[in-house]
């Protein structure tokens, strides 16, 4: 399973990060949760791959890794309900703070219920630059170390404040998607 890959899973988690005060200054917006539900409408376990149709018609691949053992329990009919929770933090580096490692982490599972479900949570930190900031929006935009731009919404344009382009960051996501199956009848 790739670090990136969001599968449809079950669980919610929440991200926290403890920082000296004197270091740095954090600010934690609040997360994001969009539920839906889909009906599967074609399983192919060889290839494991599970067809979603969602109720405007729309249809989704999805891949189950091998370690979703129950797969095979699953119903064309039965209907997904798919929870997917984002958080951001970030943290403003002063001069002379320490630069953090850039870490992940990524934890998957399966329900031990009487329906396949599973859990699956992706968090990941990276030191990124600010290139932009836009207090009208609010939004911020930074490059990573790979030299990607990324765009993203801030909460309170306030949070900005003490940010300015050229500034370091630290940025922790938090992505958890959450499934539950509902037995076709």
């Amino acid at each position: 399973m790739t670090p990136r890959t969001r599968l449809i899973a079950i669980g919610l988690i929440a991200a926290a990060i403890a920082v000296p005060l004197t270091a740095q200054t954090t600010v934690v917006a609040p997360g994001r949760i969009v539920t839906a539900t889909a009906t599967i409408r074609r399983i192919d376990l060889p290839s494991r791959f599970v067809t979603l149709r969602a109720d405007d018609g729309s249809e989704l691949r999805v891949f189950v890794p091998s370690d979703f053992t129950r797969l095979d329990e699953l119903r064309v009919g039965d209907t997904v309900t798919i929870t997917y929770y984002e958080s951001i933090v970030y943290r403003l580096k002063r001069r002379g703070a320490p630069k953090p490692s850039v870490s992940e982490e990524v934890a998957a599972s399966e329900t031990t219920g009487p329906l396949p479900g599973t859990t699956l949570s992706h968090q990941w930190t990276e030191s990124v630059t600010v290139k932009s900031i836009d207090r009208a929006s609010p939004s911020i935009t930074v490059t990573d170390r790979d030299g990607r731009t990324v765009s993203r919404h801030v909460e309170r344009a306030s949070d900005l404040d003490a940010v300015k382009p050229g500034d370091r960051i630290d940025i922790t996501y938090t992505a958890a998607v959450l499934a539950t199956l509902t037995r076709a009848k």
